[in-house]
């Protein structure tokens, strides 16, 4: 019986430390890498200014937490890259199951707490503490609106449209597919593992 015991608490322990709250959005990984838990994928820091090609150039070249293949985030999930013609989904209005499909709308709406027509740095959000660099001022999102011009959104107000790719210039940000660590998730399971195993033998010693 005590020995039941003992192992329900070394596992409910091990779970709660790996597992991730239901009630989580944006988890710290380390490195400056901020994982989305509802949108499933990593975002790196905000970036410089560039143009819309140079800034897929960029995300494209960014190996961080041992990932490559990072990307700019998309206006339209469904989308994708594009070209998108259509209406993105404006999350300053949608329902949060909606705006899922908008990354840069979730994450100023959303994750950040932002209302339209107002600054994102004046949401009083505490996740803004997690991406320093965050400008008030127009992204690029990967996504394409045609041959010349591209999609993008404003931290400024809330609000997103298309313009120039090769004229304008607005700043970059990468996320990646998934969860992308800067400590190996893995290396501490296997630390955990380790742990259970040596309490299970204490216990059978103790028998």
């Amino acid at each position: 019986m005590k020995k039941s015991h003992l192992l329900g608490s070394v596992c409910a322990s091990i779970f709660s430390l790996i597992s991730i709250s239901p009630h989580a959005a944006l988890v710290d990984n380390g490195g400056g890498l901020i994982y989305d838990t509802v949108l499933d994928i990593t975002w790196a820091q905000p970036d410089a200014l560039r143009t819309w090609d140079d800034a897929n150039a960029w995300a494209a070249g960014l190996t961080l937490g041992g990932a490559t293949e990072w990307r700019l985030p998309y206006i339209s999930v469904a989308a994708g890259a594009g070209p998108f013609t259509g209406t993105p989904v404006d999350c300053s209005t949608a329902t949060e199951l909606a705006c899922r499909d908008n990354e840069l709308g979730y994450m100023f709406y959303q994750n950040l707490s932002g209302t339209l027509g107002q600054s994102i740095l004046t949401s009083g959000d505490p996740d803004l503490a997690l991406f320093p660099s965050l400008q008030s001022i127009y992204y690029w999102s990967g996504t394409e609106f045609d041959s010349s011009n591209a999609w993008l959104f404003d931290f400024f107000g809330g609000n997103q449209g298309s313009v120039s790719q090769d004229l304008s210039y607005y700043y970059s940000w990468a996320v990646h597919a998934g969860n992308v660590s800067a400590v190996p998730v893995p290396a501490a399971v296997w630390l955990f593992g380790s742990g259970l195993m040596g309490l299970l033998g204490l216990a059978r010693r103790k028998r």
